[in-house]
């Protein structure tokens, strides 16, 4: 007998339960541990008579093989669990898709913040993020220089690395006798234990001469300060979620992120806008920073196979997101992903197969499917866009080719390029972007 791969087992058991009709109402739920193990719990009125669960189980643990927890733990009445809510009202229930009244609770070690509930459909302040599946796309010059371009028409703008294992806001904006005393992950550990204070936030920040001279301001809070110490001992513990007894809750990344907004919120100096520049990949800053935090994201990439491969992998998984819904509500989030087209060479078809590449990738995955329409005369309609639609997630906010970007010095005033170099290549990404990120006009950029 074959074994059982990983991506085989849930379809495996919504095939069984399919061919031995339930005797029940409710809904079905599958638990599967950090190893992959599955469980199924079902309603308590599920086949009242024993020698039938019994006929179940032993199936469900005959073909599950090495995924199954035992005959005797692999299939449960909800009034068998030690708790409850736990698994029933966990915030990492997600409806399976294509499987009728099926639900699956993964147990990860880590991106269990992809598929969650935000914590904020608004954030305290305008925030944007910068987030790309593959490194080297030039995200985090983007929106330093969004911020100078904010900078010039007035705006006080705080720009945050959270880029944390391969920082680099402040080696492209500060000198470093510029540094502050402190960074992001210093802030971070405090918040493991409590929420730290204004004196704290406020030696994390330091203000940016790339602002100089304009009508606004951009202060940098960077991975680390000059005082840092133990920064790789700091890393290795600010991804840990932790128990906070007077909430009742466990906070995880996503959570101290939200409190750091809403400390920026308060300061005197209040901010006009947040930029956070989060790491590449696949990884616990991007769960946070994307699904959690209710803030504008502009998704990074080139026209190239390996970063369609990528987001590919990283859609099909977002369709399971409890903030994915069927006809995109206003409160979906998909309305706040913005696809950036990175390094785009400068030509009408090289826009025009970007955009293709771009619709396809939604169309596969993230759009909504007409065949996946929910049962019901009052069901939701699907959310469609066309190629050229400019409110589309995929329609590509197009960032141009220049040689000349990558020799640009910000740190040091007497050679900063030319603003209408920068406009050229940046300037649909700054309208489209500040667009977004202050929906009423803010004036034309300079």
């Amino acid at each position: 007998m074959s074994t059982l791969r990983f991506d085989q087992a849930v379809s495996s058991v919504s095939e069984i339960l399919a061919e031995s009709p339930l005797e029940r109402t409710g809904d079905i739920t599958i638990v599967r541990d950090s190893l992959g193990v599955l469980t199924v719990v079902l309603p308590d009125d599920a086949w009242a008579d024993a020698a039938k669960r019994n006929t179940v189980a032993e199936r469900l643990h005959d073909k599950l093989g090495i995924y199954s927890p035992g005959e005797k733990e692999v299939l449960l009445r909800q009034c068998d669990l030690i708790d409850l809510d736990d698994v029933i009202r966990s915030p990492d229930r997600v409806r399976l898709p294509d499987v009728a009244n099926t639900w699956l609770v993964d147990r990860l070690l880590t991106n269990q913040d992809w598929l969650r509930k935000p914590l904020s459909s608004t954030p305290p302040l305008p925030t944007a993020v910068a987030f790309s599946i593959k490194g080297g796309v030039g995200r985090t010059t983007a929106f330093a220089l969004w911020a100078w371009s904010l900078a010039r028409e007035g705006k006080n703008i705080v720009l945050v690395d959270l880029d944390l294992e391969a920082p680099g806001v402040a080696g492209l904006l500060l000198d470093e006798t510029r540094l502050p005393d402190y960074g992001l992950a210093d802030w971070l550990v405090d918040a493991l234990v409590e929420q730290p204070d204004e004196v704290l936030l406020k030696d994390c920040l330091v203000s940016c001469a790339l602002a100089d001279g304009t009508a606004g301001k951009i202060r940098v809070l960077p991975a680390f300060g000059a005082k840092t110490r133990e920064y790789l001992n700091k890393l290795g513990r600010i991804y840990m979620p932790t128990f906070d007894s007077h909430s009742n809750r466990f906070v995880g990344l996503a959570e101290r992120l939200m409190m750091l907004l809403e400390q920026l919120a308060r300061l005197p100096d209040r901010p006009d806008a947040i930029l956070l520049d989060a790491r590449a990949g696949l990884h616990d800053i991007g769960s946070a920073a994307v699904t959690r935090l209710g803030a504008e994201v502009f998704l990074f990439t080139r026209n190239d196979s390996q970063s369609r491969q990528a987001y590919k992998q990283l859609f099909e998984h977002l369709c399971m997101a409890q903030s994915v819904t069927f006809g995109m509500p206003d409160d979906d989030l998909r309305w706040k992903l913005k696809m950036v087209g990175a390094q785009q060479k400068v030509s009408a078809s090289s826009a025009a197969s970007l955009r293709e590449a771009c619709y396809n990738l939604w169309s596969d995955t993230l759009y909504d499917d007409e065949n996946s329409r929910p049962a019901g005369d009052d069901a939701p309609v699907a959310a469609t866009f066309g190629r050229a639609d400019d409110n589309a997630p995929h329609l590509p906010l197009a960032i141009q080719f220049d040689p000349r970007v990558g020799d640009f010095d910000l740190r040091n005033e007497a050679e900063q390029p030319d603003w209408r170099v920068i406009e050229t290549a940046f300037g649909d990404f700054f309208a489209g972007a500040t667009k977004r990120l202050f929906p009423d006009p803010v004036g034309a950029l300079s």
